[in-house]
């Protein structure tokens, strides 16, 4: 008896412990179906298939109960046009996007979810060709639903299944008809599923990934697996393939090489390689041996292509499938994870599935840019955070070579505890699933080294049987699990997140390990591997080196993934929405903005430093020589090095030589330095692809390094000139010259203005200044609800430190020689504590003034965010600085600067961070000059940043597009920057050499205007 639409509505599968899914089929590896005369494109349909993507017709309701049962035969006159594959809350005025990290989006209540519960009525009108009618099977498969879906054709039930990130697929052949078919999807946003399904991430629903028709010969292939197997010497492989199908057929397995034939063999299902009986009439088992293989790997990434031919009992083909195969082994020996026998180090990062305009719908061009931009900043692997990709994805990283952890649909962060679930038995079933229908899916590509039994669960015994059921499977690849502890015995790999190199954190509940207190613990020799680490918000990623010094000193550190690819940045009203702006509650603001992209896949200055770290070419100079170390293990550099010696920004000498490198070998290569004066000498070094691969261009830039060979040493002073004039008000203090006047309030100490030939230099007083606008990683917060009292804006706000006030304690004027020397001591107050007092010696001449500045820190207040001074000056374009460049550093994150003399905009001198914040910073600056003003650093070096937007403005505003441009430009000089840190973003996390906690701090600089 068919059952009414509010029949099947009312077994409310979505919260029943018992339903997984209603007539899915089981999960395979993925077949396509092609026919004997098509060519076939990885990537691409075959003919006995047919996507449903584009225009839809989806009416919207508050919750599935509300839709009309008329609707299983006709649209309803209140539905729209809707794209699929998309995110319904991304392309109308529906509900909206919740960006949340740890908080349940509805009321935890497992497994129940609210009545109001989002649902879209999807339908689709479909015509099929008569031949798929005619005989065989028609199937629908839709590659990702959230978070649960019902299906109906032609106004017949068909099934219902939950798991958003993996395929659903159905049997349609009963159903389908001649003619206009019309298919039925109703999609609810919350479900039993949504329990498991807690990543920080945006929470939107709707049918986001293919839906595809295929039609199956009578005879076909059910499923597939294949595996390879290596000698200890690498030299000769078996390729053995398993399958299930269909009975009375025939099956070739035939493995190429570059479309030569290397082995074949046929048989049929039913023999002794998988049944000693012969009894199993659907299974088969192929062994193919391949000597001398070409062995897959990240750098040489070799790919055979296994062809398995379909026959019926008449020897007639009926489908052949075309399968990417890579021959390589991984595993873990000796406590190190190994690829072909060398232990790996993992240049990685976690990607979330993210698109700003198209949500979780990830088009191929999407994937081919962040393939392309992994590869120029040397990443070698991806944790595919928190869930199984889209298939296309993983053929794509078995062509290009990116190192895969796969990653179970499962985390239950919100949960308190966290492994309310997990340790549930009743959720085991649920579990499972998302697990072993993973692991069926993509237990083909060779790119897949790691699997994961999902994210931030805790540990229960649910996970005991995931690991079991794993380790019984798949014997070729390890498992990574953090939950729990990182170190369970449902782990191969210790997988911590965010431990600091040398430092213990303590919490209330426990104490976070460093790595060198994890691979010091006796007893423990598994790989150590972060699976999250470097947390990327906003500015950030502070001290990176120290974690990439750490994984080249101790071998059982074997790297990480930094988190994460992209900012989560949703397209609104010309910007970037993050939590909480399209009225979304719960929310985590802007914790969604934590990539080493922009949304628009254009880099953050981060980016730069992470290459830098990671490149395979490390480089040491001794003594006139330069040696140059592949970390490559299987890849011969074959590049053009090219040595430029810079003598005062200007190439003196400059040569290139081939460089041919063998992968683990190094290179000795003497460098003749002409004579040089005392003057700033840079030996830069770049080194370029000489031949297109897959992954790279020719001329692509390998690697890149500088030596600081000299800086020459300034002895500035203030040339003699004539002694400019001084004259006294009752409030002021002119010094005068024939083109500069300065002038001084008495009453505030403070030097307000600076005329030449009478045009006024600063719009405000140069004045001293030890805030910054906070970064996230000052503000330290991943749960709104949750901030950190610890946090260093939340210590500087309660301690009064944004609203110093400075106490003017003497102002003295003299003539000294040829030049007029004005002093002034400053007290600056936190409340009604003194935390800082300034003392600085104006020395002026005729053209300009030297300026010297020490402050001393109360050494029981809190260390500032900068000691330096700030001016705002008239509007310039750009300035020319000799310092780190090209782009934004800190003195925590400069390693992938280099020493140089730049030229830029203030466009380019400014980092337009979504949320806004200090940025912009050029560490190491001996001198600048932008018109006509020059200043020097004769000492030590300055620490500057030039904006249109003041501090207060960036404080302010929430979002970029908020900012308003000043009339000037905000100068800051500093003599001491505060580190950013970014080890994490919920602590704080600057390393105590990079907080200023010295009680003196020291700087000078010269000032002229020509």
């Amino acid at each position: 008896m068919t059952q009414t639409l509010a029949q099947i509505l009312a077994r409310r599968d979505w919260e029943n412990l018992g339903v997984i899914a209603v007539n899915r089929l089981s999960m395979h590896a993925p077949l396509q179906f092609w026919h004997k005369n098509e060519k076939p494109v990885y990537g691409q349909k075959s003919n006995n298939e047919s996507v449903l993507n584009g225009e839809w017709q989806m009416s919207y309701f508050d919750q599935p109960e509300h839709v009309p049962e008329t609707w299983l035969q006709t649209d309803l006159v209140t539905g729209d046009k809707i794209t699929v594959p998309a995110n319904w809350q991304l392309q109308g005025d529906y509900d909206v996007p919740i960006y949340t990290n740890v908080t349940y989006p509805i009321p935890v209540k497992p497994p129940d979810v609210p009545e109001q519960n989002p649902t879209g009525a999807y339908s689709k009108v479909f015509n099929l060709p008569e031949d798929w009618l005619s005989a065989g099977y028609v199937h629908v498969t839709f590659d990702g639903v959230g978070s649960a879906f019902y299906l109906w054709l032609n106004g017949e039930f068909i099934g219902y299944s939950e798991d958003s990130r993996l395929p659903a697929e159905f049997d349609l052949t009963s159903a389908v008809q001649l003619g206009e078919n019309r298919l039925c999807v109703l999609v609810l946003r919350w479900s039993k599923g949504t329990y498991l399904e807690d990543q920080d991430m945006w929470r939107l629903s709707g049918i986001f990934r293919d839906v595809t028709l295929r039609h199956l010969p009578e005879q076909h292939l059910l499923d597939y697996y294949v595996t390879t197997t290596l000698d200890a010497d690498f030299d000769q492989a078996i390729v053995s393939v398993q399958t299930k199908s269909t009975a009375d057929v025939f099956i070739q397995a035939a493995l190429y090489w570059q479309n030569t034939l290397v082995a074949t063999q046929i048989n049929s299902p039913g023999t002794e390689a998988i049944d000693e009986r012969g009894a199993n009439p659907n299974a088969l088992q192929l062994d193919l041996i391949v000597d001398k293989p070409y062995l897959w790997s990240d750098e040489l990434p070799h790919l055979y292509e296994l062809v398995l031919t379909v026959s019926d009992k008449n020897k007639v083909v009926t489908h052949i499938e075309h399968v990417q195969v890579g021959i390589r082994k991984v595993a873990i020996v000796n406590g190190l994870l190994t690829l072909n026998g060398k232990p790996l180090l993992i240049r990685g990062v976690n990607k979330h599935e993210f698109h700003p305009e198209k949500g979780y719908a990830i088009d191929e061009t999407t994937m081919r840019r962040d393939i392309a931009l992994l590869k120029q900043n040397h990443f070698n692997a991806v944790r595919l955070s928190h869930y199984p990709n889209q298939q296309r994805w993983y053929e794509l990283a078995n062509e290009y070579g990116i190192l895969l952890v796969d990653e179970a649909n499962i985390e239950t962060h919100g949960m308190i505890p966290m492994n309310l679930l997990t340790d549930d038995v009743n959720y085991l079933p649920q579990m499972l699933a998302r697990l072993t229908r993973m692991v069926l899916r993509d237990r083909n590509f060779p790119a897949i080294i790691l699997w994961s039994l999902g994210n931030e669960s805790g540990y229960g015994h649910n996970h005991d049987a995931l690991y079991q059921w794993l380790k019984q499977t798949d014997t070729t690849r390890p498992v990574q699990y953090e939950g729990g502890g990182a170190d369970t015995i449902v782990t191969d790999i210790i997988a911590p997140m965010y431990a600091r190199v040398s430092e213990d954190q303590c919490f209330p509940v426990n104490t976070k390990w460093s790595l060198k207190r994890w691979i010091s613990k006796p007893g423990e020799q598994r790989p150590l591997i972060l699976c999250e680490y470097a947390h990327d918000m906003g500015n950030s990623l502070g001290g990176f080196d120290r974690y990439w010094q750490a994984f080249r000193q101790f071998e059982r550190l074997q790297g990480g993934f930094i988190w994460d690819w992209v900012d989560q940045g949703l397209a609104k009203d010309g910007d970037y929405a993050y939590g909480g702006d399209f009225g979304d509650s719960p929310n985590d603001r802007q914790f969604s903005l934590d990539g080493l992209l922009f949304p628009d896949r254009t880099a953050k200055p981060a980016l730069q430093e992470v290459a830098y770290q990671q490149q395979y070419l490390q480089f040491r100079w001794l003594n006139g020589q330069l040696s140059v170390r592949s970390e490559y293990l299987f890849k011969t550099t074959d590049a053009t090095l090219t040595y430029t010696i810079v003598v005062d920004g200007k190439p003196m000498k400059e040569e290139s030589l081939t460089l041919k490198l063998p992968p683990e070998t190094k290179k000795d290569i003497v460098v003749c330095l002409p004579k040089i004066g005392q003057q700033d000498v840079f030996l830069n070094i770049k080194v370029t692809q000489n031949v297109s691969t897959i992954d790279l261009p020719a001329g692509h830039l390998l690697a890149e390094e500088q030596f600081v060979l000299q800086r020459k040493t300034q002895f500035v002073s203030l040339p003699v000139t004539d002694r400019p004039m001084v004259v006294e008000t009752s409030h002021a203090v002119m010094i005068t010259s024939r083109h500069n006047k300065w002038y001084f309030d008495t009453d505030t100490g403070w030097l307000t203005q600076w005329l030449k030939d009478g045009e006024q230099q600063f719009i405000t007083p140069l004045q001293d200044h030890f805030t910054r606008a906070p970064i996230d990683n000052d503000i330290g917060v991943s749960e709104v609800a949750n901030p950190d009292p610890n946090a260093w804006e939340a210590r500087w706000h309660d301690a009064g430190w944004f609203n110093l006030s400075a106490q003017l304690d003497d102002f003295a004027i003299a003539k000294v020689g040829a030049f007029i020397e004005v002093q002034t001591i400053h007290h600056f107050l936190a409340g009604h504590e003194q935390v800082l007092s300034s003392r600085k010696t104006y020395r002026f001449n005729a053209d300009g003034m030297y300026l010297t500045v020490d402050v001393s820190r109360n050494i029981n207040s809190l260390p500032p965010a900068r000691v330096g001074l700030q001016v705002q000056v008239g509007i310039f374009d750009g300035l020319s600085y000799v310092g780190r460049g090209p782009l934004e550093n800190y003195p925590d994150r400069h390693s992938g600067a280099r020493m140089g003399y730049w030229t830029q905009t203030l466009d380019e001198l400014t980092t337009p961070y979504i949320f806004p914040s200090e940025n912009g910073l050029r560490t190491a600056v001996s001198s600048l000059h932008w018109g006509s003003h020059h200043i020097l650093a004769p000492q030590t070096p300055l620490q500057i940043g030039a904006s249109r937007y003041s501090e207060k403005a960036l404080i302010q505003a929430k979002h970029r597009t908020a900012l308003v441009a000043d009339a000037g430009v905000w100068l800051n000089l500093d003599g001491q920057h505060m580190g950013v840190g970014g080890d994490d973003s919920w602590s704080p996390s600057v390393a105590s050499e990079y907080l200023l906690t010295a009680p003196f701090y020291h700087y000078e600089l010269m000032w002229t205007v020509n």
